[in-house]
């Protein structure tokens, strides 16, 4: 009879029996050796199975690749085209479904079979309309250069594992890819293209960074997307390419050093280096001082700011998100003027720049003057350096950083100063700023109470005052907008 049938006995009483009566299970040597077994035994089948998926893959790629390549030389564009597009629908279509995991899934979390066609019908879309070797050597790059840098790249003897983006990179693999680049271009560009050593020179290192940044199979899209506008660039502008070799070792260099000192994290600072790339080598002198002034300026600020010691310093300096909240909206706005040659995007840059460096020296120059804020949320006096407070020292720090990026700006683009169109110009930026600062006081505590940011607890999220900063900088647009109707 067991304990719990016991007459005369308490509910507790025969509850302490029940537990004492008990029979554990008997854990042996031997099951612990056939557990361990047949965990080995599992995991040589999983690994068996990725080998098999990503030499299948693989395989499809190169057949797709060559066989588009053969393509090129037999049919029209338009027809190339359509069966472009018709196999980028048939990868989208069969991704999800479990009899394709096969050719999918190689990796939990890869979509390169996605970005494989979408890069194939991008750079062709993107090169339409210039010789066809451009798009050749793309495809001939993206079918044998990648796949010999995977396989390199699993060479354990001697070889030197990296991290320049997410995912692991290896010395073999970059040397392989390069090697295997420098022979495409042999083959496929002509020779007046081949022998001009500083094209072949830049080339390599931008082909080299695509590949290197690429995380979740992205390469199968960067390679021949940034091929294409490379060669768009070369088609059209003609440029100095011994200039943009020079400046792609110098943005190499700069990338590793912000993130060495910590005052950007790998990813902030690899958008940094894509950013100050773009303004020097497209856009020009005038676009990237300044935005290069607000940088220096905001860093000098921020180790200056008494405050700072008393804030949990951000783990590896700002993220990408941060970087990109600051200038979003004046990139879009030199994107903008480089394709339409609107005078009018050129004042939405400088009003964009200015906005952010008023923001960022009435937060980390204002406490130099101020030790305490008022808050816009309760209307009390707090420690300077609050979400949503204001100080005199801030407002004069605000107008100064609005004013000198405004009339620097404007010189740089124009050679002379014009008072109104500058006046304009810093009054938007301040009002942007203190836009910025109200909706810190109003609105960023709540957005940390959203489910979604409540998740974002990762250092390279997006944060509320990411959000906040967005929405304050683009103000300055809508600003400069009014006053430049209702006074100029």
């Amino acid at each position: 009879m067991p304990p719990s049938k016991w007459p005369g006995r308490s509910k507790k009483s025969r509850w302490k029996d029940e537990k004492l009566h008990k029979v554990k299970p008997v854990t042996t040597h031997k099951t612990k050796t056939l557990e361990a077994e047949v965990n080995e035994i599992n995991n040589i089948t999983y690994q068996s199975k990725r080998k098999l998926a990503l030499t299948v893959r693989k395989l499809v790629h190169l057949v797709t690749g060559l066989l588009l390549l053969l393509l090129t030389y037999f049919i029209e564009r338009d027809v190339l085209l359509v069966l472009i597009i018709a196999g980028s629908i048939i990868a989208f279509v069969t991704f999800r479904f479990k009899s394709w995991q096969l050719i999918h899934k190689t990796e939990s979390k890869s979509l390169g079979t996605l970005f494989y066609p979408l890069g194939i019908l991008l750079s062709f879309l993107l090169l339409v309309d210039l010789p066809l070797y451009y798009f050749q050597t793309a495809l001939v790059v993206l079918t044998l250069s990648d796949p010999l840098a995977n396989l390199s790249g699993k060479i354990n003897t001697g070889n030197i594992t990296f991290r320049i983006g997410k995912d692991k990179k290896s010395l073999f693999g970059l040397i392989a890819y390069s090697l295997s680049n420098f022979l495409v271009l042999a083959v496929f560009l002509p020779q007046a293209l081949f022998t001009d050593v500083y094209f072949v020179v830049a080339l390599l290192l931008l082909a080299a960074c695509f590949e290197l940044v690429s995380w979740r199979g992205s390469d199968n899209l960067s390679i021949p997307v940034g091929l294409a506008l490379i060669f768009i660039f070369q088609h059209s502008q003609q440029p100095d390419f011994l200039f943009v070799s020079a400046v792609l070792i110098v943005v190499f260099a700069g990338t590793y050093l912000l993130n060495k000192l910590k005052l950007l994290t790998r990813n902030g600072s690899l958008a940094a280096g894509t950013l100050g790339f773009y303004l020097l080598v497209i856009a020009g002198w005038n676009w990237l001082l300044p935005v290069l002034f607000f940088f220096v300026s905001s860093v000098f600020f921020t180790r200056i700011n008494p405050m700072r010691k008393k804030k949990k310093k951000p783990s590896g300096g700002r993220n990408f998100w941060q970087v990109l909240a600051n200038i979003l909206w004046a990139l879009l706005s030199s994107l903008l003027y480089l394709a339409t040659t609107n005078e009018l995007f050129v004042f939405f840059f400088i009003a964009s720049v200015a906005a952010v460096t008023a923001d960022t020296w009435a937060s980390e120059a204002g406490p130099l003057f101020n030790k305490r804020s008022f808050s816009l949320a309760d209307r009390k006096m707090h420690e300077a350096g609050t979400t949503g407070g204001i100080s005199f020292g801030g407002t004069l720090a605000a107008l100064a950083g609005a004013f000198l990026v405004a009339a620097g700006a404007y010189f740089l683009f124009y050679q002379t100063w014009n008072l109104s169109i500058i006046g304009i110009l810093t009054l938007a930026a301040f009002l942007a700023c203190f836009v910025d600062t109200f909706l810190g006081a109003f609105v960023e505590e709540k957005l940390h109470q959203s489910a979604f940011f409540k998740k974002q607890v990762k250092p390279e999220s997006f944060t509320p005052n990411d959000m906040v900063n967005l929405a304050g900088s683009f103000t300055a647009w809508v600003f400069y907008l009014l006053m430049h109707f209702l006074f100029l």
